[in-house]
Parts: structure tokens; sequence; C-alpha cells
């Protein structure tokens, strides 16, 4: 098979999990208070906890990550960071964030999020090349020297999760990528949502949140595509 069963059952998992958990917090976060953002965190934490120990224990100690991957990562994690910050300010397409911006995510950030990761990961296929580019990607470092203890476990578990599912898949091979843009493109934004209700008091209506993790998983599943084709056409260079 082109596609993994397991890959494709914890990204089911995730996806359900994920909008299950932003709807039910969307909807009752007042009553539920600070409880269940750390109920939220804590069960994706240990759902993608516990599959990383199920399915990698095979790859723990094999195949390690060797100074060429760290180098991607570090690459394609500047890259990330720049996709993020430019997704504010593209030319004449910012405006999408005020008069549409269920669109403008998914178009302006989880495309080229998808192209980023699809590429990066095409070109270091190895077990806990996931991990740690969405690790350093997302500054957990600087978020404990700096104590920002709130948005820590997102980090986590958004890491966890891009492990987990990359783990399970054919690493490398652009189905699996796709469907991971599917799964991680969903789970981002909707993990945002749930965050910003908490940390900056910014809750959203579902009919604004709920098309976005739709359509993001969309967008990045597109990007992850294009991605895939860049880094196969990058591999003649680099290797």
């Amino acid at each position: 098979m082109l596609i993994e069963v397991k890959s494709l059952v914890i990204a089911t998992i995730s996806i359900v999990s994920c909008l299950a958990f932003l709807v039910f917090i969307t909807a009752s976060w007042e009553q539920v208070g600070w409880l269940g953002l750390w109920v939220y965190a804590g069960v994706m934490i240990a759902i993608f906890g516990s599959w990383i120990l199920l399915v990698g224990r095979r790859n723990i100690g094999k195949n390690l990550l060797e100074t060429s991957d760290f180098a991607i990562i570090a690459l394609f994690a500047a890259l990330l960071m720049v996709v993020d910050a430019g997704s504010m300010f593209a030319p004449g397409l910012s405006i999408l964030w005020f008069i549409a911006p269920s669109l403008a995510g998914p178009l302006l950030s989880y495309l080229p999020m998808g192209i980023v990761l699809g590429a990066a990961l095409k070109l270091s296929p190895k077990p806990g090349s996931a991990f740690t580019l969405f690790f350093v990607y997302s500054g957990i470092i600087a978020q404990v020297l700096f104590f920002n203890p709130v948005w820590i476990p997102r980090s986590l578990l958004c890491a966890l999760g891009l492990e987990a599912y990359y783990l399970s898949s054919k690493r490398g091979t652009t189905s699996s990528l796709v469907i991971m843009g599917v799964m991680f493109g969903m789970l981002v934004p909707s993990s945002a949502a749930i965050f910003q209700i908490y940390s900056w008091g910014y809750w959203q209506p579902l009919f604004t949140t709920l098309p976005a993790a739709i359509l993001s998983g969309i967008t990045m599943a597109i990007g992850a595509f294009l991605g895939s084709r860049l880094g196969e056409r990058a591999k003649t260079i680099t290797y």
C-alpha cells in the first residue's frame, strides 16, 4: 500500500479529537474554565505521546539524525518563521484577514507552511525530523526561558502530533505527506483557536474557526504535495 493503515488511524484520531475539542471548548469554555484547556492539552499530548511510544519503539536508537539533517531542519524552521510572519504582510493580500479571515489563514499561512513542511520532510525522512522541526520553529525553548507557560503545551502537542503521524507513515512519500497536510493543517489552527481563548481572551465563533480549520487542512495538503515535489528535485542538488 502507498499509505500505511496506522498513519490513517492516527490522522483520523487527531482530526476527530481536535475538531471535537474545538467545538466543545468554543461552546463551553466559560463553564469549564481553565480545566478545559488543561484537559484538552493533556488528552492530546497523551494520545500522541503514547502513539509514538507504541509505534516508534522499533526506531529508537536507529537511523539517528545526522549533521546534515539538523542543517536541513534549521533551514526549514527559519523558512517556517518567514511564512508565519510574512502571511500577515503579503502584498495586496493582507486585506483577506479583514474581509475573509476564514480564507486568509488557509491561503496565506497554511498553504506555504505545507510547502515548507513537505519539502523538509522529503529531504530528511528520519524518525525525529518532524518533531525537531516543529520544536525549533515553535520557539518552545524561548517559551521555557522567558516563561510563557500557557503556550508550551500547545507547541508540545503540535510537535508530538506531527511526529506521531510521521513515524506511522511511509516517510518521505508524497501520498503520506499529503495526508499529513490534512491532519496537521487542522490540528494547528484548531489548537491555536483554543489557546487564544484562554491566553488572549480572544473568543471566536465556530462559523469562523471551524471552516478555517477544515480549509487549512485542505490547503496544507496541497502545499505538502507541492513541497514534496520540490524536495524531490532538491535531492538531486543536495545528495
